[in-house]
């Protein structure tokens, strides 16, 4: 078996020629660019993609190869699976030459035999370099693939362009090393989708399922570790789904998927036993909290676009504070800043330093977490403070993914604290939208000068207070349930 360790990163499809003119190509003893076509293959039931399985038959030139690629582990973009590939006379499937023991327990090699069928197609170019990669006492053979093309299946298509740099020998660390120099010129981000994942959304997207395995329940470092890269797992996931079918309630997701990660991140960084070449650096820190400030901007203008859609009749001005095309340009413009990737990379190495230089050992009581982050949720007693009720989103947030890291069958009464958390999350999300298009008629009212304002106002301040009200009677019943489950 050939094991692979890759970092897969995406690039817009401009940006090719910046990749080309950049200086660490310097670094390569050789090159060569290829057409590639290729045929996947999976039951109606995608049993081998919900299995994390790939097989498919790639015709490179008059070769043709038949290749099983198993899931192995892998965290924010950095993958390590198993590989195997067989020369064929013709392009067609050949299982005779896959042993049993080479895919997981809940697939049977025989009934594949009868079930399987093509799914889709990619078909790109690929250019390849070979680095040979120095730094101070360590050195690495790195494969780096550029990738443009589209997946093709039911008569759609969705574009292919990314890089992977593949560890052929030697350091890992030098794998972070490429994509931090390829990085201060060329827009990257990280990425954890595969090309088969991509068709299997295209080939039947109800089914095909993009989101991450889930943490087991832990209580030592290398879990919470773990919960980290998976808050990473998920941002990658839901940037990947909305580049790939602009549905902006993805923005919520990921803006939450980056508030947990920082959470992770700070306790992580509070061990007193870290080595200080581990410590957290600051700027990394100071990075993530502005990624994070630009998110909320972000999802503030959903949240006003959700709001006026309750409007029978909305003014163009109003509409135009938060249309779509406003919202996809400052998205973009934002995902494209060099020091987004950057920073994600920058999250990614260290997780995984941590993960490859800090022992194992018990140090999270996972009792006393769930009890400190359930006593710093503080519901307003007067429903009508609504800024108070602003300000308890993280903390509810922390509350409802701790309980999803460590009770994946909880008992009822936190089942329900659960439950009743995540509902408030989501009114306290539609209070912010409310309270944003206040803002925006205020503003324009003084603007314009014009009446029907003045009735859009009134109406947004009896939505807000009819909302604060809902809030008021979820409060009672949240902190019932609070006060039975603090010790």
């Amino acid at each position: 078996m050939a094991k692979e360790i890759e970092l897969k990163l995406a690039i817009p499809m401009p940006a090719g020629i910046l990749l080309r003119e950049h200086a660490a190509l310097g670094q390569a003893v050789s090159f060569d660019s290829k057409l590639l076509q290729n045929i996947y293959y999976d039951t109606k039931d995608l049993l081998l993609n919900q299995a994390r399985v790939a097989l498919r038959i790639r015709k490179a030139g008059d070769r043709f190869i038949q290749t099983l690629k198993t899931s192995g582990s892998g965290s924010g973009g950095l993958h390590e699976r198993g590989e195997w590939e067989w020369e064929l006379s013709k392009p067609e499937l050949d299982l005779s030459l896959i042993d049993d023991t080479l895919l997981p327990d809940t697939l049977n090699l025989a009934e594949l035999k009868t079930t399987l069928e093509p799914a889709f197609e990619t078909n790109f170019t690929r250019q390849r370099w070979l680095l040979d990669v120095r730094h101070e006492h360590l050195k690495a053979e790195i494969e780096l693939v550029h990738d443009q093309g589209n997946v093709v299946a039911q008569g759609q298509k969705d574009p292919i362009s990314e890089i992977e740099l593949e560890l052929k020998s030697g350091d890992t660390d030098l794998l972070f090393k490429v994509a931090h120099d390829l990085s201060d010129t060329v827009p990257l981000l990280v990425s954890n989708i595969s090309k088969g994942q991509r068709g299997f959304r295209l080939f039947a997207p109800k089914k095909a399922g993009l989101i991450p395995a889930r943490v087991p329940a832990f209580d030592h470092l290398h879990g919470l570790i773990r919960a980290a890269q998976n808050e990473l797992d998920h941002f990658i996931a839901a940037r990947d789904q909305l580049a790939f079918n602009r549905s902006w309630a993805l923005l919520e997701k990921l803006y939450n998927s980056l508030r947990q990660l920082r959470w992770c991140l700070l306790h992580l960084s509070r061990l007193t036993d870290i080595p200080e070449a581990l410590s957290l650096p600051t700027a990394l820190r100071y990075k993530l909290r502005m990624f994070s400030y630009a998110l909320e901007h972000l999802v503030t203008l959903y949240q006003q676009k959700v709001s006026w859609e309750r409007l029978e009749s909305c003014p163009t001005a109003l509409r135009n504070c938060a249309d779509f095309a406003v919202l996809n340009e400052q998205y973009q413009r934002l995902m494209a800043a060099p020091w987004v990737g950057q920073t994600l990379l920058e999250v990614m190495q260290w997780l995984y330093l941590m993960n490859r230089e800090m022992p194992e050992r018990q140090i999270i009581d996972g009792e006393s977490v769930f009890q400190s982050l359930l006593s710093r949720v503080h519901l307003p007693r007067y429903p009508t403070d609504k800024v108070l009720w602003l300000r308890q989103l993280a903390p509810l947030l922390h509350l409802t993914r701790w309980i999803h890291y460590q009770y994946p069958d909880p008992a009822l009464g936190i089942q329900k604290l659960q439950q009743q958390a995540t509902t408030i999350q989501t009114c306290i999300l539609r209070l912010s939208g409310l309270m944003s298009e206040e803002v925006t008629l205020i503003g324009l009212q003084q603007q314009e000068q014009l009446k029907e304002y003045e009735s859009l106002l009134k109406r947004n301040q009896d939505d807000q207070y009819e909302q604060v009200l809902e809030l008021g009677r979820y409060e009672l019943s949240f902190n019932s349930l609070q006060q039975n489950l603090q010790s």
